[in-house]
């Protein structure tokens, strides 16, 4: 333990303490109660190299001695902080536990400090400082005890895992090269396994590739059209998904789960417009109609339906306002429990035909499009 002095002008100190008596121009000594580095922080290893496939597996731990004994009868509190050198660029206080002098760190969550918190890109290497700091809080004020080291550390890449549906049902054809590219969902250290796609397939069949230059393996349906198996390089599947329907489809697998959920969406959106269903004759219509993967056929919406007014459904693109594609009745002010039928007129469409609303169908209502069969209904929700 060491004392350091520090000499104050009084007539600093009087602006910031009420003193008996002062003279100008006297000096004061205050002392404060400090320590020098006794907890000697080290890293191990002091170099690292991060990788994804050890993600989990600690990547450092640091060690230190017990802080000192501090002389305000305070309770003494550690916290770590890391930082680019210098600490020019720090993370936040990490909160470290009383009589434990060990704190270690995956791969995942060093590689993530590093580029979110520190704004390092990915595959990068440098020095990295980490500080601790024992402070304290009693009687009155003491320097924290610091203690300081680096580290050298080279982050790891997050690349995309592509993945690829080709086939026969592939509108751009059925070779390899030809494969549609999937988009990856990135969900922290989920990676690699959830993916989603739409768009347009026409009939045949359909499997899923990791690359589109060489056999890297692929995968394929199991025992039924939900289950997703994994085919080794080298191997043929024994089952390939099936389109019957052509047209727009929605695509959602989990690799880690092998489940896969797929089927005919019709259409990308499907929005409403019309004073029938509770929503003003202006385009472009700002209510869409719900929709889940799980029923890729299914589109709803509830609103409140008025007797005596009429709507029609904007689809796909209403960025053409008036003139965009609707969805309509086959013959003016359709009753909808008389005829359930529905066509997609392309933009510019000549006949408005549009849906009336009778008196026994005002109220709450779930408006439901099944865009596999072509029909629409209305169900009364109070």
């Amino acid at each position: 333990m060491t004392t350091r002095y520090l000499k104050i002008n009084i007539i600093s100190l009087c602006c910031l303490f009420t003193l008996g008596s002062c003279d100008q121009g006297e000096d004061v000594t205050i002392t404060l109660d400090t320590v020098e580095d006794g907890m000697h922080l080290t890293a191990t290893p002091d170099t690292v190299v991060l990788s994804r496939e050890k993600m989990d597996d600690t990547a450092v731990t640091f060690s230190w001695d017990p802080p000192q004994t501090r002389k305000n009868n305070g309770t003494v509190t550690c916290y770590l902080k890391l930082g680019l050198a210098g600490m020019t660029t720090v993370t936040g206080k990490i909160e470290l536990t009383d009589s434990v002098y060990r704190y270690s760190i995956s791969n995942w969550d060093l590689n993530s400090i590093a580029h979110d918190d520190l704004g390092v890109a990915y595959g990068n290497t440098i020095t990295l400082e980490a500080e601790l700091i024992a402070d304290s809080e009693g009687d009155y004020f003491v320097k924290p005890e610091i203690s300081t080291t680096e580290l050298l550390v080279t982050t790891f890449e997050l690349a995309p895992v592509n993945l690829y549906l080709v086939g026969t049902a592939n509108p751009d054809g059925a070779e390899l090269s030809d494969g549609i590219k999937l988009t990856e969902i990135v969900e922290g250290k989920n990676f690699g396994n959830e993916y989603e796609w739409e768009g347009d397939l026409q009939a045949g069949t359909f499997r899923f590739v990791n690359s589109l230059t060489e056999d890297e393996g692929s995968w394929s349906m199991g025992s039924d059209s939900t289950i997703l198996v994994e085919n080794e390089a080298g191997s043929s599947p024994d089952a390939e998904f099936t389109v019957t329907k052509p047209g727009w489809y929605s695509v959602v697998l989990d690799k880690s789960e092998g489940k896969i959920t797929y089927g005919y969406k019709g259409f990308s959106h499907i929005w409403g417009v019309g004073l029938g269903i509770g929503i003003a004759w202006s385009m472009p219509s700002d209510v869409e109609f719900s929709w889940s993967a799980d029923h890729p056929n299914i589109f709803t919406l509830e609103c409140t339906t008025e007797a005596g007014q009429d709507f029609k459904l904007p689809y796909n693109d209403e960025s053409g306002a008036w003139n965009s594609p609707f969805l309509r009745p086959v013959a003016a002010n359709a009753d909808i429990w008389e005829d359930n039928r529905v066509q997609a007129t392309p933009a510019g469409y000549g006949t408005d035909l549009k849906w009336l609303v009778t008196e026994d169908q005002a109220g709450e209502c779930l408006i439901t499009i099944d865009t596999y069969r072509m029909t629409i209904s209305l169900e009364k929700l109070e």
